[in-house]
């Protein structure tokens, strides 16, 4: 069906092909828009919502760690969605879980796949 099509992995293109600069734009296309975005959605949640003022330059410490125990999921999730709307829902996919699997949860328990994927995955 067309949505298994659009949600399969993407055969990733030989380096410095045409083909290949438009993943790669494409990719950090994705990368930026999710940055922006979470940035746009976790400084009011930790302002208005915890009522922490402050920078991740000027601090102070509450306000750092509220923004990343907040940020850090919220990234992971929306790269997904953005991914996926950009139809490269299993690259980013697996970024997502490679980002959960850093934190100590295996990467098995997010995706059953995962070692299968993890072999075939090509990074550029």
């Amino acid at each position: 069906t067309f949505l298994q099509r659009f949600l399969a992995p993407k055969v990733m293109p030989e380096r410095n092909t045409p083909r290949w600069y438009l993943e790669m734009a494409l990719i950090c296309t994705v990368f930026a828009i999710t940055g922006s975005s979470t940035m746009v959605l976790v400084r009011p949640a930790v302002s208005d919502v915890l009522g922490l003022r402050g920078s991740m330059r000027d601090g102070p410490w509450s306000y750092r760690v509220a923004s990343l125990v907040i940020m850090t999921p919220l990234y992971a999730v929306m790269l997904v969605c953005v991914g996926t709307a950009f139809g490269r829902h299993a690259y980013f996919r697996h970024f997502a879980v490679k980002m959960f699997s850093r934190f100590g949860i295996p990467p098995e328990l997010l995706d059953k796949n995962w070692k299968t994927h993890a072999k075939n995955f090509r990074k550029w």
